[in-house]
C-alpha cells in the first residue's frame, strides 16, 4: 500500500516528549506508544507514519496552547510528518485562538475541523490552509448498543447527498474522516471524489458539555455542570463503560466524550477498505 498515509493522534502535549526521542515514527512505534499491539495489526510494523494529529476534536478546553503547538510543529518536522491540528466545536474565544494558530502553523499543516462555522471562518481568513472535515461533521449512528444493521439505515452516508457535497466544495474541503460504526459494510466507504481517512482502533460515539471525570471533586451545585474551571483531569484517566452492547463491544468515557473499541468485524472492515484502496489515510488513536 505505497500510497497509504498513516497518522497518529495525540491530545496530551506530554506525549510529544516520547515522540521526540524517535528518529522516525513507524507503525510499531505507534502500537508501543498506544500500549496496544493489536491496534495496528492490519499494517506492516516497519511502515512509516506520515501525519501527526495534535489536539482534541471534542473539547474546547484541550485546544493546545501556543507553546505546545510550536513543540508539535518541531517534533513533526524532526520526524518528517505533516502536522494536523484538531479543532472542536468552538465558541468566539476559541475561534480567535484557532485563527492565531492557523496564522502561525507550518505551510504544510492541515486543520481538522468539526464545526461548520470554524471551517467557514478559516476558509475566508486563511484560504491557503488545507482543511479536513472531522468525524463530527459526518452524520452516523454509532451507538454500540444498537442490536442490528437496521438501525444504521437512516444515516448510511451523509456525504453522498448533493447539499453536503456543495458545502464541502464551497469550503475547499477535499478530505473527510470517518469512523467504523457497528454493522458497517464496505459500501459505506465508497465515497467518490473525496479523499477518505479512517480512525482506528477506537471510534467516538458522542460528546457533550459535561466532563464527568473533571466534576468528581466539585461541590454541589458545581458538580456535573458546564462552565466550571478545567484542570485537564481527563488526560490522566478514562472510564471503562458497563458492557451494554449485545455483541460485547467495549465502550469508554474520557472527559466529555464516549468511545468504543473496534471489534473483530470492524477491524476487518478497516482491512478491506485499505486493501480496496477506498481509504487513503488511517489515523491511529487511543481513547
Amino acid at each position: 500500500m505505497p500510497s497509504l498515509e498513516i497518522g497518529m493522534a495525540v491530545v496530551d502535549p506530554r506525549r510529544l516528549t516520547a515522540l521526540n526521542t524517535l528518529s522516525m515514527l513507524k507503525v510499531s512505534d505507534i502500537a508501543d506508544l498506544l500500549g496496544d499491539e493489536a491496534a495496528t495489526a492490519m499494517l506492516p510494523g516497519d511502515a512509516a507514519a506520515s501525519h501527526l494529529y495534535f489536539g482534541s476534536e471534542f473539547c474546547e478546553h484541550l485546544f493546545p496552547e501556543r507553546e505546545a503547538l510550536e513543540r508539535a510543529a518541531e517534533v513533526s518536522q524532526k520526524l518528517g510528518l505533516t502536522l494536523v491540528v484538531a479543532t472542536p466545536v468552538a465558541n468566539d474565544a476559541l475561534l480567535l485562538r484557532i485563527g492565531e494558530a492557523a496564522a502561525a502553523l507550518p505551510e504544510t499543516a492541515e486543520i481538522l475541523v468539526n464545526d461548520w462555522g470554524v471551517a467557514s471562518f478559516l476558509r475566508t481568513a486563511y484560504p491557503q490552509r488545507r482543511l479536513v472535515a472531522g468525524r463530527q461533521l459526518a452524520k452516523m449512528i454509532k451507538d454500540p448498543r444498537v442490536p442490528s444493521a437496521t438501525w444504521m439505515k437512516p444515516y448510511s452516508n451523509s456525504y453522498s447527498t448533493p447539499g453536503h457535497r456543495r458545502l464541502l466544495e464551497r469550503l475547499g474541503i477535499a478530505r473527510i474522516e470517518l469512523d467504523v460504526p457497528p454493522f458497517a459494510t464496505p459500501g459505506l466507504y465508497e465515497v467518490a471524489d473525496l479523499a477518505l481517512s479512517l480512525w482506528a482502533p477506537y471510534a467516538y460515539v458522542a460528546k457533550g458539555r459535561i466532563c464527568k471525570i473533571g466534576s468528581l471533586r466539585q461541590e454541589l451545585p458545581e458538580k456535573f455542570a458546564p462552565g466550571r474551571p478545567c484542570h485537564h483531569e481527563c488526560l490522566g484517566m478514562y472510564e471503562l463503560g458497563v458492557n451494554a452492547s449485545p455483541s460485547g463491544i467495549a465502550s469508554y468515557a474520557r472527559g466529555n466524550s464516549l468511545y468504543y473499541r473496534h471489534d473483530a468485524a470492524m477491524t476487518e472492515i478497516v482491512r478491506e477498505a485499505l486493501d480496496a484502496g477506498r481509504v487513503t489515510r488511517v489515523v491511529f488513536s487511543g481513547v
